[in-house]
């Protein structure tokens, strides 16, 4: 092992465990959530067949449409919010 190794391994750790954080909160926990809510309502309690805090135990395709529509929700949240508060 390299004293450059050594050294780069500390960080290595550190932003792997971000990403991992990153990963599972936002992709997972609230785009989760937003879906959920939202595809719960809009198709009358049929879709996702989940509950709302088992995400682990969707298929690919539902956990893909969740992400994505969660992700699409949350951008447009925030492009919204953001020309709101800077008039355009």
């Amino acid at each position: 092992m390299d004293i450059i190794d050594f050294a780069w391994r500390p960080l290595y750790l550190v932003l792997r465990f971000l990403l991992w954080l990153a990963w599972d909160f936002l992709v997972l926990t609230v785009t989760w959530g937003l879906d959920w809510s939202f595809w719960r309502v809009l198709t009358w309690g049929r879709f996702p067949n989940a509950g709302l805090g088992d995400f682990d135990e969707v298929e690919t395709f539902e956990a893909i449409v969740a992400c994505a529509t969660g992700l699409a929700m949350l951008g447009t949240a925030l492009w919204f919010t953001h020309s709101t508060l800077n008039g355009a």
